[in-house]
Order: C-alpha cells, then sequence, then structure tokens
C-alpha cells in the first residue's frame, strides 16, 4: 500500500498518540510530512524522527496563522487528528470547544481552496452516546460527556463543507485504539506498566466494556481512505466489532507477560463514556474501504507488550511506582 508516496501531508495533532503513529507511515513512505502542533507541546513521542518532519507551531483557532500555513504547505493529502478534552473537561470546557470545533472550522475553511485530494478527519465512538446494539453509523448521536459533543458537532461540520463545497472529506470514526505512544493514562499502558512493575493498578467495577482496536489497524484504514473514490462526506467506523471488559483486557495481559498484577476492582470509579455495552458495527468499513482489522485484541497486546518492554523507560517516568 503506497499511498501518500511522494506526496506532501499535512497531518495535525502530529505529536499525539495517533499522530505519531501516522507521521512514521507517511516519513516511511517517502512523502513530504508536515505536522501542526500547538506552542510548547512535548514532542516526546516523535523525536526520533524530527530531522524527517517540518513542524508548525500553530493555533488552530487563529484564521491567519492556519491560511498562512496552509497556503505554504500546499498539502495534498490531509488528517485532521488534533482535539482535547478526551481525559475529561471540567473547567476546560471553553478550550476544548475551541479547539475541536472552531480549530475544525479554521481547518476547513483555510484548507477549503487549496485543491487537496483528501481530508480525513478523526472522529470518535463517544459521538454516539449510550446504545444497545452494535453502534452504525446512521445511529441518532446522544454523547454523553462534552467532549463527545464537540466530536458530534465537528463531523457534522465536516459533512456540511464536504456536501456543500463538494470536497473529498472523510469522516473516519475511531473506536479504542490502543498500541504504540498511547498516551500512558490509558488502561493498557497503565495495566502493562503494574504487570512489568509488579504494582497495583486500579479499575472499574466489573462489566465496563469496550471495542478494542489496535493502532496498525487504524493506520491501514487510514492509508486507505485517500486512495477510494466517491467518499465525500461519509462517517465510517474503524473499530474491531468486538468488546471487552476492562478485566478481560488486564487478564489477557498477565496471561502474555507471565507477571501478576495487582488489581483494586472498583477503586476507579467510572466515568460518563465508561459503558456496560460498546461496540461499533464495521460493515460499512468493510465495503467501502474493503477494510476489516487483522489483528485480534491477543495479537495487537502481544506487539504492544514487545514494543512496551522496548521503551518501558519512558513510561515508568509518568507513573508513581518510579518515584
Amino acid at each position: 500500500m503506497d499511498e501518500g508516496r511522494g506526496k506532501r501531508v499535512l497531518v495535525t495533532g502530529c505529536s499525539g498518540f495517533i499522530g505519531a503513529n501516522l507521521v512514521r507511515e507517511f516519513v516511511c513512505r517517502g512523502s513530504e510530512v508536515h505536522g501542526l502542533i500547538r506552542p510548547g507541546t512535548d514532542l516526546w513521542r516523535i523525536k526520533d524522527i524530527l530531522p524527517r518532519l517540518t513542524l508548525h507551531s500553530v493555533d488552530l483557532t487563529n484564521a491567519d496563522e492556519v491560511k498562512k500555513t496552509v497556503r505554504g504547505v500546499r498539502p495534498q493529502i490531509i488528517f485532521h487528528l488534533a482535539a482535547q478534552g478526551v481525559y475529561g473537561s471540567d473547567g476546560y470546557e471553553v478550550e476544548i470547544l475551541n479547539t475541536n470545533l472552531l480549530g475544525t472550522f479554521r481547518l476547513l475553511e483555510a484548507t477549503g481552496e487549496s485543491g487537496y485530494d483528501c481530508f480525513v478527519y478523526l472522529g470518535s465512538s463517544t459521538e454516539y452516546g449510550t446504545k444497545v446494539e452494535a453502534m452504525r453509523e446512521d445511529d441518532f448521536l446522544e454523547p454523553v460527556t462534552f467532549f463527545g459533543v464537540t466530536k458530534a458537532a465537528a463531523t457534522l461540520l465536516c459533512q456540511q463543507f464536504a456536501r456543500r463545497s463538494h470536497l473529498p472529506i472523510i469522516i473516519l470514526r475511531s473506536f479504542s485504539i490502543y498500541g504504540y505512544w498511547d498516551s500512558p493514562k490509558r488502561l493498557i499502558p497503565r495495566a502493562i506498566g503494574a504487570a512489568l512493575n509488579n504494582a497495583e493498578l486500579p479499575l472499574t467495577p466489573p462489566g465496563y466494556r469496550r471495542d478494542f482496536i489496535f493502532i496498525e489497524d487504524l493506520m491501514e484504514a487510514c492509508l486507505l481512505a485517500p486512495k477510494t473514490k466517491d467518499l465525500s462526506g461519509e462517517i465510517i467506523n474503524i473499530a474491531s466489532g468486538k468488546q471487552t471488559a476492562n478485566e478481560g483486557v488486564v487478564d489477557l495481559i498477565q496471561e502474555l507477560t507471565g507477571r501478576e498484577v495487582k488489581v483494586r476492582v472498583g477503586s476507579c470509579p467510572p466515568r460518563a463514556h465508561d459503558k456496560t455495552f460498546w461496540v461499533g458495527d464495521i460493515r460499512k468499513a468493510k465495503k467501502l474501504l474493503g477494510w476489516e482489522p487483522r489483528h485480534t485484541l491477543r495479537d495487537g497486546l502481544e506487539k504492544t507488550i514487545a514494543w512496551y518492554r522496548i521503551h518501558k523507560d519512558e513510561y515508568d517516568a509518568f507513573y508513581a511506582w518510579n518515584r
């Protein structure tokens, strides 16, 4: 798969978990990769490839800054990943609203006349809210978090631009991504770290489930999207189509590491978006992208654990067991 080879690619949020993986994919394909970052961003995930990237420190809410950068880059493929508030919004609602919605508007506005081949917006399964059946792209959106509300609004904004101006804009709505360069705050890195350090792990009460999708599978979907024709305005779930309880993930990590985790079940209160049913319908991805996940949860965790062992010191620095 050689999509992006030799092309100018612009990635917002390139220093984040998903962005760091995506810019590596395009760098390896010989693309001219430009990344948009907020001023003062920690570049720990991409420090080893900085010489192969062109970074632009830009406030996405500043129309003049965004337009100037877009005119200079003249991107052919755009991935909009920048977002705030996934880990909570208390006290930061205005900042989250500005980044997730106004920032998306500014980027759509600035790129609207640049003649790009494809604009891919990364949505979130939090847009759906509580459901009792596998979540479909045409479901009514009932987000239960402020983050989910802003992501849903940004998705609708992307669709409106696509339809109004006939622009090649695609929305990939991702579920619970895990893998290389994941945030140290999230379940899987914390559970792996707890296993390898013989440490305690706070966990939600039993029964809370998620649809976990490995980062390599998401990358494949991201690479397929720009080469697939006639998808303007489409929303496509990127999920595994299976759900797993948090405690089931921890059990599998214990098995794969050969280490016992000291789990404190129920010591981590469930958040608004933690649900006992959470799974995506991926029939549309199969039909329109020809995509489906290649990795089972076991496969993905095996690769993640092997990668984590190499990068263990970088992650241990975030946790109390190393202090």
